[in-house]
């Protein structure tokens, strides 16, 4: 099925033509409950197909974040002396909350 719709901003002679697939799933009545839920203000379709975009580009990053990992390769001191940073530049010391 396809589907056109303007695009906002654009001129009135130009439409956004994207290719639809319908496609079932199942879910527990629990979890149905909380989509509906958070979908409230567009439809459960819309809501869906954002949740299950944002998913698969955090997976896409993470697919991509392990490939440079394993490309770089750190050492066992490298990932200590990172963490280490990590923690010093992300968590209060005990100075700055007063102890």
């Amino acid at each position: 099925m396809m589907r056109s719709g303007w695009q906002r901003g654009s001129s009135p002679y130009y439409a956004r033509v994207v290719s639809i697939e319908r496609i079932t799933i199942r879910v527990p009545s629990r979890l149905a409950r909380r989509i509906k839920k958070a979908a409230v203000g567009t439809s459960v379709s819309a809501w869906v197909t954002r949740a299950i975009e944002e998913r698969l580009g955090e997976a896409e990053i993470e697919r991509l974040w392990g490939e440079f990992y394993r490309s770089v390769g750190p050492s066992r001191v490298d990932v200590r002396a990172a963490n280490a940073a990590f923690k010093r530049l992300t968590c209060p010391s005990r100075r700055s909350l007063g102890a």
